[in-house]
């Protein structure tokens, strides 16, 4: 195991899990695939957020900013995803 702050050293590792305001917010997982028609290997990273046992998740700071998303979001449930937006109602 490794705690670093630097994501140089991050990268170089096939899980990282990320910790923010205490709580594990993040995983990714990285591997390396393989073309079929080249050959050639490339780096794959997929990154998760993490569900607490109360179901809570964080959100990647840099999407909420992006979206305007604050104090809260509206829901909808699909049958294969849940949809998250931004609340548009004026407080």
């Amino acid at each position: 195991m490794i705690v670093t702050h630097d994501q140089a050293v991050a990268s170089e590792v096939r899980r990282t899990v990320a910790i923010r305001d205490g709580r594990t917010s993040s995983e990714v997982l990285r591997r390396t695939e393989v073309d079929a028609t080249t050959g050639l290997e490339s780096q794959v990273a997929r990154e998760y957020a993490m569900l607490d046992r109360a179901g809570r998740l964080q959100l990647p700071a840099d999407y909420t900013e992006t979206l305007g998303m604050e104090h809260r979001v509206m829901l909808e449930l699909e049958h294969d995803h849940i949809g998250v937006w931004p609340d548009d109602a004026k407080p």
